[in-house]
Parts: C-alpha cells; structure tokens; sequence
C-alpha cells in the first residue's frame, strides 16, 4: 500500500492503527541503537542510514508490514531466528508485533547496522522500492 508522503513523520501519521504503533516501534528500535542515525524517506520508505550508507528500513505493505535489511547477507546469522517468519531476500514481513518479533528485530538491527561495512554487499546495495 503505497502511502503519499514528503516526510516520515506524514508518512507514520498516514498508518492506520496498530500499524502506526508498530511501525512507531521498530522506528524506536533504530533510534535507539544507533542515536546519530539519519532517517529520511527514501523510494517512499522511512530509510535509515549511518556514515551515509542506507542499512535497513520499514514499510507498511497492503497485508503486512515489513523490515528490511539493505545488506541482506548479514541475515544469515538469523536464518534460524527467522524460520517461523514470512520473509524474502532482504525482508522479513509480519502482521503484528509480538514481543518476541520485537526482541529479535532488536538483534536484528543491532548486528546489520553494526557489521554492514563487513558485508559483501557494502557499496552496491540500494533501499527497496516501496510496493505501489
């Protein structure tokens, strides 16, 4: 579900509820563990960068929402974690955020956006395309 928006903040106020509290969450779990990160609206998604360089971003799709992780090899580490979860190459898609989603979210942004330079696909990654 593409959502018209020239900030994060019109595009956060733009979500339905409870999918603007999760969102809101996950965007918290970001800030949170990386205080000097930028956040922009990039291919209309909140984007999150550090020295520059995009590592992940959140997305609210028309039957889930989404966290995508720009360096998607550095998922591998998760690949048990993240049996139980509808995901793709460089996403992981879900419905609501249970605790446990938000725990392993949490480990999940604290590791890529921490060893993204270690990635093989430092430098040649681009943030996703939002679904229209």
């Amino acid at each position: 579900m593409h959502i018209e928006a020239d900030t994060c903040e019109t595009y956060f106020s733009a979500l339905p509820e409870p999918r603007r509290s999760a969102l809101l969450e996950v965007r918290a779990l970001v800030l949170r563990a990386f205080p000097r990160v930028k956040e922009s609206l990039h291919r209309g998604l909140p984007t999150y960068s550090l020295d520059g360089t995009a590592f992940c971003a959140i997305g609210n799709q028309k039957t889930f929402m989404t966290l995508y992780i720009m360096h998607h090899d550095l998922l591998h580490a998760f690949n048990k974690d993240l049996r139980a979860y509808d995901r793709g190459r460089s996403c992981v898609r879900f419905r609501r955020l249970e605790p446990e989603t938000l725990e392993l979210f949490d480990r999940i942004i604290k590791y890529t956006g921490s060893r993204f330079p270690e990635s093989s696909l430092f430098g040649i990654t681009r943030p996703p395309v939002a679904a229209r």
